[in-house]
């Protein structure tokens, strides 16, 4: 009985042993995820922004090259991934930037379509005012 109670304590010993270190390792990663989706959530905002800004150098290509079809799907694109950046980004300056490139979507819109070559002029200042936010939307020191 004696061999059974010993054999009993130093087993529940060996789990406390093999336990305690595994379950601090586990709450020290947890701890470390929490921290980390902030910096995750930097980065695919910043990688979003630099989707955008692909998208608008490739319509104003498109359009000083008078490939008004391919320019205009660019363009839609460009357009849907500003509005979707907008609404999921909460840097103000950002959201502000992106609002001033969606006010021009209708009439690049409607140039495009119509092969308007005042196109090339309406899309030359969203591209450059893309190309100056900052890389990194929620760490700007403008």
């Amino acid at each position: 009985m004696r061999k059974l109670v010993i054999g009993l304590v130093l087993f529940v010993a060996g789990l406390l042993i093999g336990f305690i270190p595994q379950y601090s390792k586990a709450r020290y990663f947890e701890s470390q995820t929490k921290v980390g989706n902030a910096s995750l959530a930097e980065c695919n905002a910043s990688l979003e922004l630099g989707q955008i800004r692909r998208t608008a150098a490739l319509a104003y290509v498109s359009a000083t090259q008078q490939n008004y079809g391919t320019a205009a799907s660019y363009a839609n694109q460009l357009f849907n991934q500003a509005q979707q950046l907008s609404g999921n980004n909460q840097d103000p300056k950002v959201h502000a930037m992106l609002a001033d490139v969606l006010s021009a979507r209708d009439k690049i819109i409607y140039d495009l379509a119509k092969a308007n070559p005042q196109a090339v002029s309406e899309l030359q200042p969203i591209v450059l005012e893309l190309h100056g936010a900052s890389t990194s939307p929620t760490t700007s020191q403008r």
